[in-house]
């Protein structure tokens, strides 16, 4: 008699993050720059699962610019660069995989500003 191992739940090393955010993206292909917009679906430390209207090939370098919901110090508000490389797309969800990451303030032409401003930004090192 065979023995059936069950496994439940899911087996992922990095837990996943459901969040709902817009972002930008570009990639490099053939040496022609391309670029779009969508939307996060989960994130995770390894990885980003995406829907966006125009997804990007499978297998090139990608850049993301994810607009974060949290101000900087109540004022500044924030975006999460990371770069990775997409792993699979379909017509509706592209899954990147996740190099790096860093928060970066976020200027005027990044996202759509409500009433904040980026005055307050621009720091000195």
């Amino acid at each position: 008699m065979a023995h059936q191992e069950l496994i439940y739940g899911d087996r992922r090393t990095d837990r996943r993050y459901t969040f709902q955010l817009s972002l930008r993206f570009s990639y490099r292909k053939c040496g022609v720059a391309a670029a779009g917009s969508g939307a996060t679906e989960d994130l995770s430390r390894g990885g980003i699962r995406f829907t966006t209207d125009d997804p990007p090939p499978v297998g090139v370098e990608i850049e993301l610019r994810i607009e974060w919901p949290f101000l900087l110090q109540n004022v500044c508000p924030l975006e999460l660069l990371v770069r990775g490389k997409v792993l699979r797309s379909d017509a509706q969800r592209t899954v990147a995989s996740m190099y790096s990451y860093e928060f970066r303030t976020r200027g005027a032409r990044s996202f759509e500003q409500a009433a904040v401003t980026t005055s307050s930004c621009n720091f000195v090192a």
